[in-house]
């Protein structure tokens, strides 16, 4: 039995922990299969959005590339959530949809801010060039994760800690890194298909949502 009260929370009743400990209650077990169930969610996300996208003609520009990726993105994490929020409680889905929203942000901010700016390479001949592109890369993923991470705390809960931006969360921008090869450096695709691990970085970022406690 679970006693809660505002002054304290997240106290449990002794029957509680009896129970648990008699295997009445397996807290562990129930959150594994959740996560599992956002893992499987999110892959099929992942399918799901790359089968629809293939029936669409691919275009080279940077708008359709970029409605691609964030079609796979978006669908990993819708995935992620609501499989992983099968068994959770009210307020675990709240914070899974709240991680997906961050997720969300950390992938478009960055990859609008980095398209840009190659956008503005390609169109500005002093720009147009290797270094420029680069550096242009460079600042938008740096900046676009900073006001992923900042808009994300502005809208957190009183009682949650603020988000730092940690080397999980750098995964979700390795798509801009692909994106910057693929607008940028299109002869490297030849060499190194790093475009293919994708909807493999998509499908882990979702999974992080969809096993958010």
């Amino acid at each position: 039995m679970l006693v809660e009260n505002k002054i304290y929370p997240n106290f449990k009743s002794y029957s509680h922990y009896k129970n648990k400990a008699k295997g009445l209650i397996n807290e562990d077990s129930s959150a594994k299969s959740r996560n599992y169930k956002a893992i499987i969610g999110s892959a099929a996300g992942v399918a799901c959005a790359l089968v629809l996208c293939s029936r669409f003609p691919k275009k080279e520009t940077t708008f359709d590339e970029v409605i691609r990726m964030l079609a796979v993105a978006g669908a990993a994490n819708v995935g992620g959530v609501l499989a992983g929020s099968i068994g959770a409680t009210k307020e675990s889905k709240e914070r899974k949809w709240r991680e997906a929203g961050f997720q969300m942000m950390n992938t478009t901010i960055p990859m609008l801010m980095v398209s840009s700016a190659l956008e503005i390479c390609k169109r500005v001949k002093q720009l147009n060039n290797t270094p420029a592109k680069i550096v242009g890369s460079i600042m938008g993923m740096v900046g676009g994760a900073m006001a992923a991470t900042s808009i994300n705390n502005a809208f957190k809960e009183d009682d949650e800690p603020k988000r730092k931006y940690t080397i999980k969360d750098s995964v979700a921008n390795f798509d801009d890194i692909i994106m910057t090869i693929s607008l940028g450096f299109k002869k490297i695709l030849d060499y190194v298909p790093v475009n293919k691990i994708l909807p493999f970085i998509y499908a882990y970022c979702g999974a992080r949502s969809g096993q958010k406690e």
